[in-house]
């Protein structure tokens, strides 16, 4: 028990007086209390605590009384320090400065009240305005980060409510950079709190997934979802909760198709008697494979997968299934034999149109003749022509030929030559490759005793001359892509070449009239075409020179003279024309040559 006499002195007798007269002084008080200031707690304390009784809605003096606190807390029971606090706040519960003060009290003398701290928090929340609740909040997490456990998760669940969603998803900066949170640093602050195997962390990942609100967070949303998954696996969730997930997630990553699938695997890897899902999952996943790369990783698990159950099998049982046994080893050689068949799976996934990919699968089904019909078949069916990628090495054409030539090979020449007379009407990108199929086509029926051997040369006329050709067809550009090849293949140098070697080869003497003619009316309409060089025209002199014609060879010298324009190109035509005139009897006719031809070498210069 406190004597008053040993409380107060002498000097304090003018401030008693004083306050005897106007206890609501705070100025007084404060003198009163200053001068206390070297004296004891106890001498402290009976001046402080009758001065906020007297004016409890002093700040100032509360802030006194605080400090006073702060500074000898050791040496106050706690229950008398809490009705200290509680006594301030049944005015003072408006100041965000008295709240300060207190929390700092607190957590700097009384942390290990974590409940009376807490309820404070509350009671401070509930009193200050808003604008005030980022500064308690600092205090606030602090406290949880502190404590930990069950305590902490509950601060951070309710402060994400406080926190601005703009915040939240990365879009602003927060201020105080301690309330600079973001969603995924709650997921960390959860994780870290030990709350990764309860609702609040996967509800978190589940609503970044869901929403399209949250891509300007440090990490990516791809990253984020693996993540999730992860999660998800890890708590062992039911099969249909991540199927489903992940069925989503391929919706709308499509080119993550391959990570995902393998994160279903994972899943099902972590369940009892789940091989049949595994593999089930392991080979859609190979089919659904958008790069080598993606196809590597999934094919080479797969492998390691089939190995490592063989093994498994035959180390737990002491007398294995010969049965189970041949049948696991069968699939695992299927799976290594039939890698060159998926990867060309996948090679025509990232590109139907490219024909090497197809000359690839025509390979694999060499040996299997009734898939390799159908194979071709659904190449043909399946190429754009207008989008086959310049870099390949194998032609569009080639695929027909190579579809006839399964059927000629065996004699089947109905239906190969069926199969030409389809791939002729088919487009292509350059009319080279039409000529070509002509060409073998010609050939075909040339080679075989089945066809007459005058189809070979009708089927080339029939393209040639054909009925629908008119004067407009000179007009067209054999390089005109936005003309089907089928109306520029009459101005294929190609194919004329090969008309005209096949003609000739059917003359054995001058006496041939019938081919001898249709040579002469090649180069005649190749005139009209505009596709005769001067090298043509001077191959079919000689033709007509080899074979007696020699009026015919020298007026196709005079002509040549005629369609070419070119100096160079006429001195060299004239080079070869003056060699002929041994063939001309006729005096004036031959001096009118030879001085034509030194006027143009007198020209030239030569």
């Amino acid at each position: 028990m406190i004597d008053i006499d040993d409380i107060v002195k002498d000097k304090d007798l003018a401030y008693e007086a004083a306050l005897a007269k106007n206890d609501r002084d705070t100025q007084t008080w404060e003198s009163y209390y200053e001068s206390r200031l070297n004296d004891a707690l106890p001498g402290k304390l009976f001046v402080i605590s009758r001065a906020v009784k007297a004016i409890p809605e002093s700040e100032d003096l509360w802030i006194n009384y605080l400090s006073l606190i702060d500074s000898n807390f050791g040496l106050m029971l706690a229950h008398e320090v809490q009705q200290v606090i509680d006594q301030c706040f049944t005015t003072q519960s408006k100041s965000l400065i008295i709240w300060l003060k207190v929390f700092d009290i607190l957590m700097e003398h009384a942390i290990d009240q974590v409940t009376y701290i807490r309820h404070k928090f509350d009671q401070c929340l509930q009193n200050l305005p808003i604008k005030d609740h980022d500064k308690i909040w600092v205090l606030f997490i602090k406290f949880g980060d502190v404590i930990g456990g069950p305590t902490a998760i509950e601060i951070y669940s309710r402060l994400m409510k406080f926190i601005s969603p703009r915040v939240l998803n990365g879009s602003e900066i927060g201020n105080p950079a301690e309330l600079n949170l973001t969603i995924l640093n709650f997921i960390d602050k959860f994780v870290e709190l030990g709350d990764d195997d309860s609702g609040h962390v996967l509800k978190l990942y589940a609503e970044i997934v869901q929403s399209n609100d949250y891509s300007n967070l440090p990490k990516s949303q791809v990253q984020i979802l693996f993540e999730y998954l992860d999660l998800l696996t890890k708590n062992t969730v039911k099969e249909k909760e991540i199927e489903s997930q992940i069925n989503k997630a391929i919706q709308k990553y499509p080119d993550q198709i391959t990570n995902l699938q393998l994160k279903l695997i994972s899943f099902y890897k972590s369940k009892v008697d789940y091989a049949d899902k595994v593999r089930i999952t392991y080979e859609k996943a190979l089919k659904n494979c958008k790069t080598v790369r993606d196809f590597e990783k999934v094919y080479n698990e797969f492998t390691k997968y089939e190995q490592e159950d063989i093994q498994s099998y035959i180390d737990s049982n002491n007398n294995p299934s010969t049965t189970i046994l041949s049948q696991k080893l069968t699939y695992f050689e299927k799976l290594l034999n039939d890698r060159r068949l998926l990867i060309n799976d996948l090679q025509l996934r990232q590109d139907i149109n490219n024909v090497d990919f197809w000359f690839n699968r025509f390979d694999i089904y060499q040996s299997q003749l009734p898939l390799l019909i159908q194979t071709i078949a659904n190449a043909i069916k399946s190429i754009n022509p207008l989008k086959i990628p310049r870099n390949c090495q194998h032609k569009l054409y080639e695929i027909w030929i190579k579809y006839a030539q399964i059927y000629a090979s065996s004699s089947d020449f109905k239906t190969a030559d069926f199969i030409f007379g389809k791939s002729v009407q088919s487009q292509y990108p350059h009319p080279n490759e039409l000529a070509e199929l002509y060409i073998h086509w010609s050939e075909m029926r040339l080679a075989n005793d089945y066809f007459p051997e005058s189809d070979a040369i009708e089927l080339l006329e029939d393209v040639l001359y054909r009925e629908s050709s008119s004067a407009n067809d000179a007009t067209i550009s054999y390089s005109d892509a936005s003309v089907p090849v089928q109306k520029r293949i009459r101005k294929s140098i190609q194919l004329w070449d090969f008309y005209l070697d096949l003609v000739e080869s059917f003359i054995e003497s001058p006496r041939d009239i019938i081919y001898i003619g249709k040579i002469s009316d090649a180069y005649e309409t190749m005139i009209d075409l505009k596709i005769a060089t001067p090298g043509k025209l001077l191959n079919f002199a000689t033709f007509c020179e080899k074979w007696g014609f020699i009026e015919k060879s020298l007026s196709i010298y005079e002509r040549c003279l005629h369609i070419f324009k070119d100096e160079a190109i006429k001195l060299e035509i004239w080079n070869v024309y003056i060699t002929k005139l041994k063939y001309i009897d006729h005096k004036e006719r031959r001096k009118d040559i030879e001085e034509r031809y030194f006027e143009v070498v007198k020209f030239r210069g030569v």
